[in-house]
């Protein structure tokens, strides 16, 4: 079967240290804008790596960027100044930001750096906003104070153009799981992907996709390089082919 839409290999992760973790109030006042807003180079010693970084559709200078150290962070001017977009993510590491394709309003950020063992930050599961990003709202059920340590690490988000939502999770001991959801975040389903993967526990995905031209098809990419494939909107899946590992 043809392959529907490119993947991207294998993140080959070394994990960083911050630069800083000194909080955004201790910024003297020097360093700040008259607008309020940070430069880029200060916004990144407060707020240490930049995990993700996403254009707002609509206008390639509205930029939102996820950090390890001090939450989300938005910019109008195209990355040349920067201001924390949310106190609710505030001090938490946000790895993974989409937009619902059948509503460009709709962003969800999910929280939790699961990628390297060295490195690994806690979250607090995703949120989500309905105006473009002006406002956020924590989705209960991924919550894992509340509803455990599988949320502990959103990874990665998909969400198919027919509203289907895909969510890579991991827990502190490095365990992947899938999670789906078909009305907008508020009800979760677990998916049984490693029954057809066959590498068990301790293993993470850190990639999970959707193709835009078919909804019904996904793909992952696991910690094991396994590509694994699902045709039918992510409720069943198999292995699609092994890739090679990073040098």
């Amino acid at each position: 079967m043809k392959l529907l839409f490119a993947v991207t290999a294998l993140f080959c992760y070394i994990g960083a240290h911050a630069a800083s973790e000194q909080l955004a109030g201790s910024v003297p006042a020097s360093e700040i804008t008259p607008a309020g807003y940070y430069s880029a180079s200060r916004m990144a010693e407060v707020a240490g790596r930049v995990l993700i970084l996403l254009a707002l559709p609509g206008s390639s200078e509205k930029l939102l960027a996820g950090t390890a150290h001090a939450g989300l962070w938005q910019s109008g001017d195209g990355g040349v100044s920067w201001v924390p977009a949310s106190e609710l993510m505030k001090g938490l590491p946000v790895s993974t930001l989409v937009v619902d394709p059948g509503n460009p309003a709709i962003i969800y950020a999910g929280t939790g750096d699961g990628h390297s063992s060295g490195a690994s930050l806690r979250g607090g599961g995703i949120f989500k906003s309905v105006d473009g990003g002006r406002s956020w709202m924590l989705l209960p059920l991924t919550n894992p104070a509340t509803v455990g340590e599988n949320w502990s690490h959103v990874n990665s988000i998909a969400i198919s153009a027919t509203g289907i939502m895909l969510a890579a999770t991991s827990d502190n001991q490095f365990n992947g799981f899938v999670y789906r959801s078909v009305d907008g975040g508020q009800s979760w389903g677990i998916l049984p992907v490693y029954a057809g993967s066959k590498v068990g526990p301790r293993n993470v995905v850190y990639q999970i996709k959707f193709d835009a031209d078919h909804p019904d098809t996904a793909i992952f990419m696991d910690a094991y390089a396994n590509v694994t494939h699902s045709s039918d909107g992510g409720v069943s899946w198999s292995v699609a082919r092994k890739s090679a590992s990073c040098p």
